[in-house]
């Protein structure tokens, strides 16, 4: 059997430090951990032959095949081939939903591709749930009804809206981000109180229903490999006057709302964001919702207005201790800083100190106990730095890999981690004197929370952002 290649070597993350996972366990029809007649297949009591039966056929509905695997051409038949299939089913996304009832009361949890329903089918949802373990990235989602349009979009276990017992959702959007987007599609389906099953939409899109007095009372979820044929029907996932969302009209970007009118406000194309007016996307400069956004000439907001602005600076550092975000502000004259320039992914821990506090000093490489170095450290308050993730001494090819790979999921003891080009600008473009605000919100902030793009094998040592490496 070949060796494994780097490729799957990348995605054999360590378990250890994963947000609330313990098991994982796989379906004989699904895409990933899940349910076999109701049953968590961590309690099946199947053969080692048929489990491994069942893991190659998840495998395969994923997309995954044995050339991924570095297996030979007489598949699994030896330890190390059963091995790396343990550890790609360690690693393929984990997704456990739970739903509101009503009266407050939420549902047991529902495991990856498996029907998400009451045992009375007519019973609607009043609030939807999603966790998402087991890979680095993102989930958000969000809900509609006719009596409110669709919610702000929630990420990774928050609950969205609690709408009250006769406020059914009657459509739902789902997405990733990160590197489990850069891996995976995600499909889901609706099932309707009419018995009415929707076709899959993907990535962002809707399923379900809009303006026609019926809701959604079941729901299920699969993700796919990128690339892979996806064999289910996803021509009309939702029941509509018209198709909603962002679409192109005479060759023009236009949102239409699902019963037809126009629309304004936040829409979204995948991960991309817009902003429209009377159904037309916004360009150039806008102050929306108390802040100032830019938007470039086909509409699409930018995240990162460093190639519009330059680093002429001031700035202000807002931290979101909560969310993991770090967000920086330029001036905007008498108004104030409310022109979000960048936003980074961080790591903080229980220690962050809240309050506003004005940096005091910088220092290229730091010890911060006892052999654990970071690069482009600066002091925010006492022993509290914003500085890079973490080298075992002051050389760029010394770094932890799993301070990179798991940042915002591994805590620090206090201080603000952030990958080494990101610090490297805070440390480069925001002085001596800098405000820095900490703080907890379950909003990231004006920007949606970035996420790792591409993880580094654990025997990587140094960072792919590192502008001083040239490998």
């Amino acid at each position: 059997m070949r060796k494994l290649t780097c490729r799957f070597t990348a995605l054999c993350l360590s378990a250890a430090v994963m947000i609330g996972h313990t098991s994982v366990a796989w379906a004989d029809e699904a895409y990933g951990p899940g349910f076999r007649n109701g049953i968590p297949i961590g309690e099946s009591t199947q053969s080692g032959a048929a489990e491994t039966e069942d893991a190659e056929k998840a495998l395969e509905n994923a997309g995954i095949g044995q050339e991924d695997l570095g297996g030979g051409e007489s598949g699994v038949e030896d330890a190390e081939a059963a091995a790396a299939i343990e550890a790609m089913k360690a690693n393929l996304p984990h997704l456990q939903t739970t739903y509101l009832v009503g009266d407050g009361i939420w549902s047991q949890p529902f495991q990856n591709d498996t029907w998400i329903r009451s045992d009375n089918h007519d019973q609607g949802f009043h609030g939807l749930s999603i966790f998402l373990t087991n890979i680095v990235g993102n989930v958000l989602y969000r809900t509609y009804t006719s009596s409110t349009g669709w919610s702000s979009w929630v990420i990774n276990g928050q609950q969205t809206p609690n709408y009250p017992n006769d406020v059914n959702i009657e459509a739902v959007e789902i997405r990733f981000s990160g590197y489990v987007n850069n891996n995976y599609d995600i499909y889901y389906t609706a099932q309707l109180n009419d018995g009415s099953t929707m076709d899959w939409a993907k990535n962002g899109t809707a399923t379900g229903t809009m303006g026609t007095g019926r809701y959604i009372t079941g729901l299920r979820m699969a993700y796919y490999k990128k690339g892979s044929e996806f064999p289910y029907p996803t021509a009309n996932p939702l029941i509509s006057t018209v198709k909603d969302g962002i679409q192109e009209i005479d060759g023009q970007l236009r949102y239409i709302n699902g019963d037809g009118s126009s629309f304004s406000g936040w829409g979204w194309d995948g991960n991309q964001r817009y902003y429209f007016n009377d159904s037309h996307p916004v360009t150039g400069w806008q102050y929306i919702d108390g802040y100032k956004y830019y938007f470039d000439e086909t509409g699409k907001m930018l995240s990162d207005l460093e190639p519009v602005m330059g680093t002429g600076g001031p700035y202000q550092i807002n931290i979101n201790k909560e969310m993991n975000t770090m967000t920086i502000y330029a001036k905007d004259g008498d108004n104030g800083f409310i022109i979000p320039v960048k936003t980074f992914l961080t790591s903080t821990g229980p220690d962050t100190p809240l309050g506003t506090y004005n940096t005091p000093e910088k220092y290229r490489w730091r010890d911060m106990n006892h052999g654990i170095y970071t690069q482009y450290a600066t002091r925010v308050y006492k022993g509290f730095l914003i500085h890079s993730i973490l080298y075992s001494s002051p050389n760029p090819m010394t770094l932890d890999p799993s301070t990179y790979n798991y940042l915002s999921i591994a805590e620090s003891a206090g201080c603000i981690r952030l990958l080494t080009k990101d610090a490297k600008w805070v440390y480069d473009n925001c002085g001596i004197g800098t405000t820095v605000t900490i703080y907890n919100s379950p909003v990231p902030g004006p920007y949606e929370r970035p996420a790792i793009e591409q993880i580094i094998p654990e025997t990587q040592t140094w960072d792919p952002t590192d502008p001083n490496i040239q490998i």
